[in-house]
């Protein structure tokens, strides 16, 4: 009888909600424990691939193309923060669309499993995003950066900050991504994410053309998006050039103007 009446305080107080904090931090801890079981098959699509586009596109493909044309730039060295901010999104499509749909039906139930336990839905979508925007940029897209540094692309130590660009991207992203995967209920649906969402960003965000060399009516599109966003800060970075901003449609007074 002693031992029934000591333990059941004990339980009582295991079921518990933890603090926002804790159970953000608990989720956190698990997806880093899935993550060490499957970041092999991470290497290619957030390492290899952008260290292929640039020897193919960027410098293959680069040398054909005037620097004039992107002010001043190598082809390779416009690219180069592009690269590491797509990298984000790519992860993104990882992180955010699979696992996410896979946590409420038949592809292992993470949710409900994780709902089972004192962790509540928003301690667990909290660790999730934090794994997402923190731990993925700041490792995946560190080491594409390091190893695009060998290419000879960076103008100063401030690409480093590249980085934090990528991080701010998937920081943008990954509560919509999020949220799309979630109201999904048919698996044959989970590639419009990439093909409406990954894809078009990753190509027309100025990553490998400036975005100005698009129709003007498709301009407005590129300036919404995140990845133009992040690219052209990491660009400033990288290349230590003014980040581009949306042009404002010139009035005949100011044509006029010296």
């Amino acid at each position: 009888m002693t031992t029934a009446t000591t333990t059941e305080p004990a339980t009582a107080a295991d079921r518990e909600a933890p603090t926002a904090l804790t159970g953000a931090w608990r989720a956190f801890t698990l997806q880093l424990a899935l993550f060490k079981h499957v970041w092999h098959g991470t290497v290619f699509t957030s390492v290899l691939l952008p260290v292929l586009y640039m020897v193919s596109i960027g410098i293959g493909v680069g040398a054909y193309i005037d620097p004039s044309s992107l002010g001043g730039l190598d082809y390779a060295a416009f690219i180069a923060p592009g690269l590491i901010c797509s990298v984000a999104v790519m992860m993104l499509g990882n992180d955010m669309v699979f696992p996410v749909f896979g946590g409420y039906a038949d592809w292992g139930g993470g949710y409900l499993a994780q709902r089972a336990t004192p962790l509540r839905p928003v301690d667990i979508l909290n660790g999730h995003l934090a794994y997402a925007v923190l731990f993925r940029p700041f490792t995946n897209c560190t080491i594409v950066a390091v190893v695009l540094a060998f290419f000879g692309v960076y103008a100063s130590w401030w690409a480093a900050f590249a980085v934090i660009a990528a991080a701010l991207v998937s920081a943008a992203m990954a509560p919509w991504m999020h949220a799309w995967a979630s109201t999904l209920k048919n698996d044959s649906n989970l590639n419009m994410i990439f093909r409406f969402a990954v894809m078009p960003i990753s190509l027309f965000s100025g990553v490998f053309f400036p975005a100005d060399q698009m129709p003007g009516f498709l301009q407005p599109l590129v300036w919404i998006s995140p990845l133009w966003h992040g690219t052209e800060l990491a660009r400033a970075a990288t290349a230590d050039v003014a980040p581009a901003l949306p042009p404002t449609p010139t009035s005949p007074t100011s044509r006029c103007s010296p």
